[in-house]
């Protein structure tokens, strides 16, 4: 009874046993189209949008209106003629960003969301995320070791250098907020771009691929905090600055650093065209933890178009730092400083065929800086660099650069490997959407 019952509940309740060879194409068909007709009945046509959700969705989306997104990649490869031992980061000292030798290097990837504030009331951000190599070294000094290294003991200070194996960091993150005070008082509040010098750290926009002496050693990467910046008159911007220690993740806990940036815009006089002045500084207690000595850095820069495609540019650098510091000699002293200046001369062909040559000297004699790689030295370079744009969003950069050891006092000046010069030859290739 049981076995009957049971095979009749399967003849009932089974699948219907039809051979596959008695379904026609036009039968599978309808039998398709019937399960998408349940399969919508069952979720519902979407209607028209009431006035209330179009109003929702245009207020969502006019959000995102103003909001610029954009970013590039940056790789090159490079040469020494001191030929350094294979390694990470074997480059020649002055070379602070373009470490890496012998090796193609993803140098720099940058993505950027910005959202500007034009006019008096308006509210924007900006947000630049970096990987590669150079994002290593984006700030100078850290409040940890390296990642692989043992912790760092409680109470010593933040390790000077480049930040170690973490290849991705930001660059910038503030919010920008154009206060409605006479023509409009712009304020950053979070982290922002330094203020000294004329070349970036990203090397995409600036003159030449490597960057100089001058805008590697006597400037900074970055600071957070605050940055007030008006317009004074259509040629004249100040701005004032309030952060952290330059260049840090953390502060120096004695005080802040103070800065000020003027920009001027030159009116045209005889033949010298779009001119302009920049200076910046700092001062503040710009060491570690608890220093409370205060370092002070200045910077000028003067840019003028004497000739149809050429500019002129010099920037002069100098730096005064209260540490002591171990001389040459041997003895400790304070009190110590640093200067340089860079003259470039940057002629563009056409608008896709730019020729840049740089000069530079730099004196650290002292050892404030330690570009030597120890002790105090003076240097010199002369760069060389082609920029050619391919097309309008590809950058072809071949370089060639000549590095010299002046002076070392009271030492060998052969110290690059037991050289005093080096030549540098790279290319770069870089591609901005």
């Amino acid at each position: 009874m049981c076995t009957f019952t049971f095979a009749f509940m399967i003849f009932l309740f089974g699948p219907p046993r039809t051979a596959a060879a008695e379904l026609t194409d036009t039968g599978i068909g309808e039998f398709r189209a019937l399960i998408e007709e349940k399969k919508l009945a069952a979720h519902g046509k979407a209607g028209p949008l009431t006035n209330k959700e179009t109003s929702m969705l245009r207020g969502f989306l006019d959000q995102f209106e103003d909001i610029k997104f954009g970013g590039y990649l940056d790789t090159y490869i490079q040469y020494e003629s001191v030929n350094p031992d294979a390694g990470d980061s074997i480059a020649i000292p002055p070379l602070m960003f373009d470490r890496q030798v012998n090796s193609f290097t993803i140098k720099h990837i940058q993505l950027w969301l910005y959202k500007d504030a034009p006019e008096p009331g308006d509210i924007g951000f900006k947000i630049s995320l970096d990987w590669g190599d150079m994002a290593r070294r984006n700030t100078n000094n850290r409040p940890v070791y390296d990642d692989g290294l043992v912790a760092q003991p409680i109470g010593t200070a933040p390790v000077p250098g480049q930040t170690g194996g973490r290849q991705v960091t930001f660059s910038e993150a503030y919010v920008l907020w154009n206060i409605p005070l006479g023509k409009g008082l712009k304020a950053k509040f979070g982290k922002f771009p330094g203020w000294l010098g004329l070349e970036v750290w990203g090397s995409l926009w600036n003159p030449n691929y490597t960057a100089s002496y001058t805008n590697s050693w006597g400037t900074f990467g970055n600071a957070t905090g605050l940055a007030l910046g008006y317009d004074v008159t259509s040629r004249l911007s100040a701005h004032y600055y309030f952060t952290n220690t330059t260049g840090t993740f953390v502060n120096n806990n004695k005080s802040f650093t103070h800065g000020v940036e003027l920009n001027y815009i030159l009116p045209d006089f005889a033949f010298f065209k779009s001119g302009w002045i920049h200076f910046g500084t700092i001062w503040g207690p710009e060491h570690a933890l608890n220093n409370s000595q205060w370092t002070q850095r200045y910077d000028l820069t003067v840019s003028l178009s004497p000739f149809h495609k050429l500019t002129l540019v010099t920037d002069c650098n100098w730096v005064s730092d209260p540490i002591r510091t171990t001389q040459p000699s041997g003895r400790i002293k304070k009190d110590n400083h640093a200067w340089g200046v860079a003259q470039y001369f940057i002629y563009d062909y056409t608008a896709r065929l730019e020729f840049v040559a740089r000069g530079e000297y730099y004196w650290d004699q002292e050892n404030v800086l330690g570009i030597s790689g120890g002790d105090g030295a003076s240097f010199a370079e002369v760069t060389g660099t082609v920029n050619i744009r391919l097309r309008e969003n590809i950058l072809i950069r071949p370089e060639i650069r000549y590095d010299k050891i002046l002076s070392v006092p009271g030492g060998s000046s052969h110290i690059w490997h037991h050289q005093d010069k080096n030549i540098t030859a790279l290319i770069g290739v870089s591609y901005e959407f």
